[in-house]
């Protein structure tokens, strides 16, 4: 007797369920296909909803028969079963998925690659990283992500010779850029474009090699790539320190052509500060106060650019904060530097930036799989000297240990 009970309160709550899902499946398509339905499918629909509506939230068994007939009749009104359907319901959800993505990204979330070294070592561009030298500052998921986030750099010299400054760059399958170069009579290549991505992180500076001497043992980083937030800039107010994205409409430099759209780089001065470059040290007096001081006593985010470690240089006073300088900032407008101060195209060289034209705030390094990995902006400096080759041109070997 108690297994007849049992068997029966499983039957009507199964079939409770299969009324539910038909009303719901009748009611759903009603409301989301309104404007695509035919007049005829849209009156079948409406019949069904009706009959449906009798059966109550708790049919009998007895019910069991009619609702099977009824969702029969919905299979005959709206076939839901083959390709063209799955087709459709797939069609719906990725509509849908590049909506709320567009939606992300044009009100919050923009992701960004880093291509240059200006805001190195906060933010790296495409950059070579030695293997056995970065060893000691790389975790063992880092160095196991190694060979799938970037691609490997190593040349061992055939014979004695100069490292010739001519070369060819291609791209292999269309997207993998090459660079094919002379070692004395020998030829190599290596990924990337050469010059400017492999050696002027080498510790040699010297062009001349010798058999058997290594070249570069390493692997050659796409970058990173950031997600920017652009909301909170419209609630708050921009911090010096900030590390902002801004787009480079109506802002043009005299020395160079900007080399993008979107540029980014590390808030120094707002709208009303008189900013100079005193011994590498940015000096800011505030609107309204008559003394200078230097930018870390405004931010705790400038005292590892003056930290001489990890690749950080202080600022070179150059361009229009060449020695001796003065900017006053204009209202509405904002002035900005790369962290890699000696090879960093930024407000020196073209002024000042429209409150317009900010984009969002630089967020979270998603990817590659690095020390960086995570929060923009918030660890210490590599625990190494920052040591400077006597040619501007080549970078400190600490770049290419992270």
């Amino acid at each position: 007797m108690f297994f007849d009970f049992f068997s029966n309160y499983s039957k009507k709550r199964k079939l409770a369920k299969q009324l539910h899902e038909l009303k719901s499946s009748v009611s759903f398509t009603l409301a989301a296909d309104d404007d695509i339905l035919e007049d005829s499918t849209r009156a079948s629909l409406e019949k069904l909803k009706g009959e449906l509506n009798i059966f109550g939230k708790k049919p009998s068994l007895a019910d069991a028969p009619a609702i099977a007939c009824c969702e029969d009749r919905l299979e005959k009104i709206l076939p839901r079963k083959g390709f063209a359907h799955s087709m459709r319901n797939f069609l719906d959800v990725l509509v849908v998925a590049c909506s709320v993505a567009g939606g992300v990204r044009a009100l919050y979330l923009q992701p960004f690659s880093i291509p240059t070294s200006s805001m190195q070592p906060t933010l790296f561009g495409i950059h070579y990283i030695d293997r056995e030298d970065s060893r000691p500052f790389m975790g063992p998921v880092t160095r196991t992500m190694m060979p799938f986030q970037a691609r490997r750099a190593y040349v061992k010299v055939k014979s004695d010779g100069l490292l010739s400054e001519r070369y060819s760059q291609w791209n292999r399958f269309f997207f993998f850029p090459e660079s094919y170069f002379q070692i004395g009579t020998d030829s190599y290549t290596l990924p990337g474009d050469l010059f400017p991505q492999i050696v002027r992180y080498l510790k040699k500076t010297s062009p001349y090699y010798t058999a058997g001497e290594t070249f570069c043992d390493g692997w050659l980083s796409t970058g990173d790539h950031v997600f920017v937030e652009r909301l909170s800039i419209h609630f708050r107010k921009l911090k010096r320190g900030d590390v902002i994205v801004f787009n480079t409409e109506n802002i043009t430099s005299p020395t160079q052509p900007l080399g993008g759209y979107y540029y980014i780089k590390r808030l120094v001065g707002l709208p009303g500060d008189t900013l100079q470059i005193s011994d590498n040290v940015l000096m800011i007096r505030p609107k309204g106060e008559k003394d200078f001081k230097p930018a870390w006593e405004f931010s705790d985010k400038f005292k590892k650019v003056y930290s001489l470690q990890g690749g950080y240089q202080g600022h070179r006073a150059d361009g229009l904060l060449a020695l001796g300088g003065e900017l006053i900032v204009p209202d509405d407008c904002f002035f900005a530097l790369g962290d890699n101060t000696n090879n960093s195209l930024d407000g020196r060289n073209w002024g000042f930036i429209p409150r317009r034209n900010m984009v969002g705030l630089a967020m979270v390094i998603f990817w590659p799989v690095s020390r960086r990995w995570g929060v923009v902006d918030t660890l210490p400096p590599l625990n190494t000297p920052t040591v400077m080759s006597s040619e501007s041109f080549f970078q400190p070997h600490a770049m290419s240990l992270q």
